[in-house]
C-alpha cells in the first residue's frame, strides 16, 4: 500500500443504500470524480438494503453507466450492520472508504487528510455539527461516551460515516455486528489489536432527499443488545 502526494494505490468505495433514489445519481458520479483524482485504481458499491423505492433500479441503470460500479441487492432490508459487513467482504483493493448513499457527507473533505495514512491504519471522521434533530445529538452524544465507559477506547464520533481502512486491518479483524453497533465494534477491535486510528472534522450536511431510519426505535435497541453483548463476550 503506497501513498504519493495524496494518491492511493488501489481504493474500493461503498456506500450503503436505502431510501436513496434520488441521492445516488448525485453521489456516484461525484464520488467517481474524487477517486479518480486520488488513485488509478478504484471500484465503486453500492450496497442496495432493500426498501420501499427504485434505489436498486436506479443503483443497476448507475452500473451501466459507470463502468466503476458494481451492486448488491438484499432481497428485504437487512439492517446497516449487515449492508456494511457485505460493503467490506465485497471490497478488493488495499484501502476500503466508505459513507453513506444519503449524501449528508463530501468525500472531497478525506483529501487533505488522506496523508495521515502514512502513519495510521484508519481514517475515521468525526462531525463538528451534526445536522439532526435535537433527540439524534442527544442519542450520538450519549452513545460515544457508553463506548469510552465501557470499552475504553475514546472515539470523538465513533458512528461517523467517513472512514478509511486498510485491508491489513480488515484482515486482522472479524466483523460479526448485524446492527449499528458495527462501527464501534470494527474501532474496538482495530485499537485492541495495535492498529493507529487517526481522527479528522467533517461537516454533516442535512438530507435533502429519502428518509432516514438511524433513530428508529427498533434500530437503537438492536445497536444496545449488541454493544450489551459485545461487553460481555457474546458477541
Amino acid at each position: 500500500m503506497e501513498i504519493k502526494q495524496n494518491k492511493l494505490s488501489s481504493v474500493s468505495f461503498f456506500c450503503p443504500a436505502y431510501n436513496d433514489e434520488k441521492n445516488l445519481p448525485v453521489l456516484v458520479p461525484y464520488v467517481s470524480k474524487f477517486l479518480s483524482e486520488i488513485t488509478d485504481t478504484y471500484e465503486i458499491i453500492i450496497v442496495h438494503d432493500g426498501g420501499p423505492d427504485k434505489t436498486g433500479e436506479v443503483a443497476d441503470g448507475l452500473a451501466t453507466e459507470f463502468p466503476h460500479v458494481r451492486v448488491i441487492h438484499h432481497p428485504k432490508n437487512l439492517g446497516y450492520g449487515v449492508t456494511l459487513r457485505d460493503g467490506f467482504s465485497a471490497a478488493k483493493y488495499d484501502y476500503v472508504m466508505y459513507t453513506d448513499g444519503d449524501n449528508q457527507y463530501d468525500v472531497r473533505e478525506f483529501l487533505p487528510n488522506l496523508y495521515l495514512l502514512s502513519d495510521a491504519d484508519v481514517l475515521s471522521g468525526y462531525v463538528t455539527k451534526k445536522a439532526a434533530s435535537f433527540r439524534r445529538k442527544v442519542q450520538s452524544e450519549v452513545y460515544n461516551w457508553l463506548i469510552r465507559i465501557l470499552f475504553f477506547v475514546w472515539c470523538r464520533d465513533i458512528d461517523c460515516a467517513m472512514k478509511i481502512y486498510k485491508r491489513n486491518v480488515l484482515n486482522n479483524i472479524q466483523i460479526k455486528s448485524p446492527s449499528c453497533f458495527i462501527d464501534a465494534e470494527m474501532i474496538i477491535k482495530a485499537k485492541k489489536a495495535g492498529f493507529i486510528v487517526a481522527q479528522f472534522p467533517v461537516t454533516h450536511f442535512p438530507r435533502t432527499e429519502g428518509v432516514a431510519s438511524g433513530s428508529k426505535f427498533n434500530v437503537v435497541m438492536d445497536t444496545i443488545r449488541d454493544m450489551i453483548k459485545y461487553r460481555f463476550g457474546a458477541l
